[in-house]
């Protein structure tokens, strides 16, 4: 049970006021004797100084003792007592209560104001100090350690980067992680290099600057201490002043002296707590360290089991002392003369070192550094690092990765600036040269594309888009297609194996890894994986090897999370993502997907044309019939037909029949998968036709929803509101009638009619969406309409399909003229469809009308398909409009839907 007192002490005019929250000075003789009062430890007290004296009557601070009184050497019968714990008030307190009364003749049993020292109750003690508004401080309970070390840090393998990662910082140009004594990896005793100390033992050397006893004290054992993040703080200011001075020049100069000083780098510190995954790696710590000023070593050891122990009272952080010595150097330092060891031994219960996480570490170890670091995206030469890992029980760890020996299908560079506008560079080659090799390259090439899932992800409330919070960066990526025949190694399950575990993005600031691609693709941070199960065609993690580059100058808001595993999920790295998805799916996945397919149909000859499959079973079919029918000798077979085939000759003929009854059930398959492939036109196509419709329909329900429930509210007639329900009734009639004209059933009946009639019917489905973006229809030469023979539906669907792509990439374009132009041509019977928005890219034109293709967000790679479906059922056909045919003063996609060959009237067909 805490002692608590009343402690007299005037402020002012006092002998032994010099001495307040430090020391108190008491008699304990025959006159006053306070010696029993602090003989109960601990105490608690209040300061007070009594009115008499000059004194103000009030209650001023709190303390605490936990110590014993010692005597005055200079004047006998008097002690002084410590003061460990002192908290002045911020507003004193009264001795006298609002109404006049004494508070301590009130609720204090034990009061004499005679007593210089007296007790008090606990519960009155505590009243007057919240009265006072006591100061208090944070404290750090000793547990702080077990939290930092072990909920911090994500992993053993992220706490020995971490360490790896303060090396980097202390300047080193190398890092050696020694791992040994790992139980159940059997090695002689003689073996080890560090063989006295209790296994596992993990070692941590490099020829860094080292630390000095300051460094020491007030940075390594100072939790979260400001050493390193002073100088980003200090950046970031500098930055935010350049800028709205207009003087980025003052702030590059500010960043060239401090990478100077810092062996070309900002520190990558940034939480200071990196070190404290030496308690999560080991119960014990040895730290050896020296800087070339000094001939000795610093040691410091930890037995951080005295920071875990388990107790009833409150531990504070610095109360567990760590002794700090000095010897002669313990290893040659190098020709720096200077750098730091590790030694983390002892091990942690949960958790044991096997050859499989050895060999993940040194993976990670291996990934460290930037594979394929970029001397555009970063000017800055940073100094040269190697880390590497030893571990005598495992004699041979790899020291390059798998992919490192094989030559990627695919190449891509991609510099992003600050805008979101990428150049980039995308390079292809066969294994063994069955396709020939080619290049792509673009510059101002923008990412920001139209999300229709989330269309103002890029807004601002002025009409330029925003700039992504994440600022420029540089993409590499090495991609495979994951079969023998594209793969360079003996093995190709060599490599596949790797990218199934370790495939994906990765992420490097100044050089070093922050964010592993293992980890991302676990996290699905750029939403490949949902997409690739959904369509198994499309790019996944498993396909490639990236890294991404950015900068601790260039990229202040991608910040690490705590736990050292990625970066924080802010805006800054949601832009990241979304940039960098947009890139892989628009620029690579269009080749990706395209060369594949263009080897599948050099090396497989693989058709998927049915009325070309059609023909070659015709074909076929009769070939054994004529082989059949002619007087071709059976049973010589000159020409060896039927070699292992049909060994008796009475076989042969009648096989050959049946061969042709084959053949014509094959024809029948054909013609009923033609027709399923039909279905699925028709119905995809109605769904993107319904889609058209939606909004519109879903803005009109909700109009009606609302006025019937406010009516029932009301519980009253209002004819006003009657005729306004009326009318959106009228309204949701009217746009579920013009979807009927959308659908294009099969065995919908050819007919007669105006091209125009089926283009205004589209646009006017259109209006409102086209109204909401100001975009401008013009049908440019309406007197030039002719007509046609043929399905209606489909042509509409075709119409729709053209209207709904003008009006997404017309709304990506952003600019400020919006319009969708058509032009007729009834001679040569010719639309041009044209609109001022984004023209077609050349990642997409040689694909263009294939199912699967699409540079829209999200993709769909259907529309333009479906277009070209439908007209090669009416014997038209859709084409990019020719350079002389495209409408003057459009900058955008141009197509054109040629009738030539579809009949004008049921008596032209032929």
């Amino acid at each position: 049970m805490t002692n608590c007192l009343v402690i007299t002490q005037y402020r002012n005019d006092s002998r032994y006021n010099d001495f307040l929250g430090k020391f108190y000075h008491f008699p304990g003789n025959k006159l006053k004797n306070y010696l029993n009062q602090f003989s109960e430890l601990p105490i608690e007290f209040v300061y007070f100084e009594p009115l008499k004296n000059d004194g103000k009557g009030e209650f001023y601070g709190f303390g605490r003792i936990t110590k014993k009184p010692f005597d005055d050497k200079r004047e006998s019968g008097f002690y002084f007592i410590e003061i460990d714990d002192y908290k002045p008030f911020a507003s004193p307190v009264s001795y006298k209560n609002k109404h006049g009364e004494v508070i301590e003749e009130l609720l204090n049993p034990s009061y004499n104001y005679q007593n210089a020292v007296r007790k008090i109750p606990k519960n009155v003690l505590e009243e007057i100090c919240l009265d006072g508004g006591i100061i208090l401080n944070i404290k750090s309970d000793v547990h702080l350690i077990k939290v930092l070390g072990e909920q911090l840090i994500g992993s053993e393998k992220v706490g020995v980067l971490e360490l790896i990662k303060n090396s980097i910082d202390a300047q080193a140009t190398y890092c050696r992680v020694l791992i040994e004594k790992v139980k159940n990896l059997n090695l002689p005793l003689n073996e080890y290099e560090f063989k006295n100390y209790e296994g596992p033992v993990i070692v941590i050397d490099d020829d860094g600057v080292g630390m000095t006893k300051d460094i020491i004290e007030n940075g390594w054992l100072r939790p979260a201490s400001t050493l390193k993040t002073n100088i980003k703080e200090k950046l970031k200011v500098e930055r935010e002043n350049a800028q709205i001075n207009g003087n980025l020049g003052s702030y590059d100069a500010l960043i060239k002296k401090i990478q100077k000083e810092h062996g070309q780098r900002i520190p990558l510190g940034e939480k200071g707590v990196g070190r404290f995954a030496t308690h999560r790696l080991g119960r014990y710590l040895e730290l050896r360290t020296k800087t070339d000023q000094n001939p000795y070593e610093l040691v410091l050891k930890i037995d951080w089991d005295k920071f875990d122990r388990i107790s009833d009272k409150h531990v504070d952080l610095d109360s567990v002392g760590i002794s700090l010595t000095r010897e002669d150097p313990s290893r040659d330092y190098g020709s720096k003369n200077s750098g730091t060891r590790l030694i983390v031994f002892g091990g942690r219960d949960g958790f044991g070192w096997t050859e499989a996480s050895i060999l993940d570490l040194n993976r990670a170890i291996l990934e460290l550094n930037s594979p394929v670091p970029s001397d555009v995206f970063s000017r800055t030469i940073f100094d040269r690092f190697n880390a590497y890992l030893e571990c005598p029980q495992i004699t041979e760890l790899p020291r390059h990765q798998i992919y490192a020996e094989s030559k990627s299908n695919f190449s891509l560079d991609i510099l992003v600036d600050e805008n979101g506008f990428a150049e980039y560079e995308l390079q292809f080659e066969h294994p063994s040269n069955k396709l020939p090799k080619q290049e792509w390259s673009e510059k101002g090439y923008d990412l920001k594309g139209l999300d229709l899932k989330n269309p103002n992800y890029w807004s601002l409330e002025t009409e330029s888009p925003r700039k992504p919070a994440c600022g420029p960066f540089y993409v590499h990526m090495d991609v495979w297609y994951r079969n023998s025949e594209w793969i360079d190694l003996s093995d190709y399950k060599d490599l596949t194996d790797y990218l199934d575990s370790f495939g994906g993005m990765s992420i490097y600031r100044d050089n070093i890894l922050v964010y592993d691609a293992q980890l991302g693709a676990q996290a699905d941070w750029l939403g490949l994986a949902g997409k690739h199960i959904k369509q198994g065609w499309r790019i996944s993690y498993r396909d490639f090897i990236g890294s991404i580059e950015i900068e601790q100058t260039k990229n202040w808001d991608l910040v690490d999370k705590t736990n050292r595993e990625g970066l924080i999920n802010n805006k800054a790295f949601n832009d990241l993502a979304v940039l960098t998805r947009n890139a892989i799916e628009q620029i690579l996945l269009p080749r990706y997907t395209s060369k594949r397919d263009e080897f599948g149909h050099l090396t497989k000859g693989v058709i998927s044309d049915p009325n070309m499959l059609n023909n070659l079973v015709k074909e076929n079919q009769a070939l054994l019939l004529n082989i059949g029918e002619s007087n071709y000798p059976f049973d010589e077979d000159p020409y060896s037909f039927f070699k292992n085939l049909w060994n008796k000759v009475e076989d042969r003929k009648d096989s050959l029949v049946n061969l042709q009854g084959s053949m014509k059930n094959l024809e029948k398959s054909i013609k009923n998968l033609e027709e399923v492939q039909e279905l699925f036109t028709e119905q995809a196509g109605f769904g993107i036709s319904v889609a058209i419709s939606l909004h519109e329909i879903n803005k009109i329900t909700s109009n009606f929803y609302q006025g019937i429930l406010g009516l029932l509210k009301s519980k009253q007639y209002d004819e006003l509101k009657l005729e306004n329900l009326k009318t959106t009734s009228e309204s949701l009639q009217s746009e579920l009638k013009r979807l009927a004209p959308l659908r294009a059933i099969r065995n919908e009946s050819n007919q007669e009619f105006k091209v125009c009639q089926s283009i205004k019917h589209v646009a006017g489905i259109h209006e409102r969406k086209m109204e909401a973006e100001n975009i401008r229809f013009t049908i440019l030469n309406p007197n030039e309409d002719f007509q046609i023979f043929g399905r209606y539906r489909a042509l509409n669907q075709i119409f729709g399909n053209l209207f709904d792509n003008s009006i997404y990439w017309i709304r990506s374009a952003n600019k400020k003229e919006n319009e969708i132009v058509v032009k007729l041509d009834k001679i040569y019977k010719t639309i041009v469809f044209a609109d001022s928005g984004n023209d077609i890219s050349d990642i997409i034109r040689p694909t263009l009308f294939q199912p699967g293709y699409s540079l829209r967000i999200p993709p769909s790679g259907l529309g333009l398909y479906i277009c070209k479906s439908y007209l090669n059922g009416m014997k038209g056909r859709i084409y990019e409009t020719p350079l002389k045919d495209r409408i003057p003063n459009i900058s955008g996609a141009q197509l054109t839907i040629d009738f030539s060959k579809t009949p004008t009237n049921k008596e032209n067909i032929k």
